[in-house]
């Protein structure tokens, strides 16, 4: 409860912060409008047109020094929004979603459900969906669409349409060609799945990855294929683990490809201490040699797809953590302290072992001698939370660290 109460009181200085931020307030005035006098914007904001300007220079620079495909243009009076359009619209998004306007009190006009049937969405993934419709929605009544060549995704947005029935974004949406209402249709799919996966279940995840893996004369499918069956000749992988990487390969690949990733995820070092983990980034990126994808950032996308792909690669030897248990006081329990953990964790990741000199980890209701290389935690009673809790927390830290 206090957690949560420090994290609401978060969100509410962050979102008044970002309210009252003047470049905040045009950046949203001119994504909405796009275009508008000077004088338009002095009169709606109330800020002086000298104040106008300066705030102009300001995200000027800042698009700049973010090396953003966006530019803010002066035509005689008229400041003009211009750029990438789906680049615009994620700009848009993320930084409602970075003022914390997942939040907001009031309705936003969308009547398009989630893309996953039959979820019960939370209330804040339900808005995060109305923002988003409603930045396609603002963008589109205003005659704004994506000018991209799609001709490579029709197979895979095929397949999408098959599970998804897009019915009713057609009609909320005014668009009056098949191409462009095509165009829209791919991008909000591959939008919403990247930025609001929960609204896409694991089952989900596993039919959509059967069928895109059959797609033939298709690049990212191709490199999707590349790398499963790569990582096919050194970890056994069950069908629908296949098929979920396929999906996550599929749909990453595709927004790094056409939703600008490269400018928006975080750039933070992502290396992979495990042998495993350098060696799915090895796998990616001789992939991506050998495919003719336009990737830009390639250092940080071949980061990501080694992590997110990792996290899918079945633990190996090298990578289980060893527990050791000696009591002295109670050798009745440890079968009761091997059982409780089994039931928390699995064999798959702990291994206990009775040679204490190779175990990770020691657990003793007494002093024992061990090297610094070994972990050491005290469960003096096992009735007593706080030792169970100091182990939990051992072991969670130690498979994590194996894990990243």
């Amino acid at each position: 409860m206090k957690q949560e109460y420090y994290l609401d009181l978060f969100v509410k200085l962050r979102k008044t912060y970002f309210i009252e931020s003047p470049y905040y307030q045009l950046l949203i005035y001119m994504f909405k409008k796009r275009r508008a006098r000077v004088v338009e914007i002095s009169n709606n904001l109330v800020f002086s047109t000298s104040y106008c300007y300066k705030l102009l220079r300001y995200l000027r620079k800042m698009l700049t020094i973010q090396n953003m495909p966006i530019t803010l243009d002066k035509n005689k009076d008229t400041i003009e929004l211009n750029g990438e359009e789906m680049c615009i619209r994620m700009y848009f998004y993320l930084i409602e979603i970075l003022a914390n306007n997942v939040y907001i009190e009031v309705n936003i006009r969308s009547a398009i459900d989630l893309l996953a049937k039959e979820y019960e969405p939370l209330r804040t993934t339900k808005i995060k969906h109305d923002l988003m419709f409603s930045i396609i929605e603002n963008s589109v009544t205003q005659g704004y669409f994506i000018n991209s060549d799609c001709s490579s995704s029709i197979e895979i947005f095929g397949h999408l349409s098959e599970m998804y029935d897009e019915t009713p974004v057609r009609k909320a949406l005014p668009i009056r060609t098949e191409k462009d209402s095509r165009t829209e249709l791919i991008y909000y799919y591959f939008w919403a799945m990247l930025f609001i996966p929960e609204t896409v279940t694991e089952d989900e995840k596993i039919i959509l990855g059967g069928k895109f893996i059959s797609i033939e004369n298709n690049q990212i499918i191709d490199f999707s294929n590349s790398i499963i069956d790569k990582l096919s000749e050194k970890y056994e992988l069950d069908d629908n683990t296949i098929h979920k990487l396929v999906y996550e390969i599929v749909v990453n690949t595709w927004g790094y490809e056409n939703l600008y990733l490269d400018k928006f995820m975080s750039k933070e070092n992502l290396s992979l201490y495990l042998d495993s983990g350098k060696e799915v980034e090895a796998v990616v990126e001789n992939s991506l040699k050998k495919s003719s994808l336009n990737i830009k950032n390639k250092g940080l996308f071949i980061q990501k797809m080694g992590q997110i792909i990792g996290s899918y690669v079945p633990l190996q030897k090298n990578e289980v953590l060893s527990i050791g248990i000696s009591t002295l006081n109670h050798p009745e329990y440890i079968s009761v302290i091997k059982n409780i953990l089994l039931k928390i964790y699995n064999g798959t990741v702990l291994h206990f072992t009775e040679h204490l000199e190779q175990a990770d980890i020691l657990v003793s209701d007494g002093v024992l001698i061990h090297s610094e290389n070994q972990e050491f935690a005290f469960l003096g009673n096992i009735h007593n939370t706080n030792d169970w809790e100091h182990l939990n927390t051992l072991i969670q830290t130690s498979i994590v660290n194996r894990c990243k």
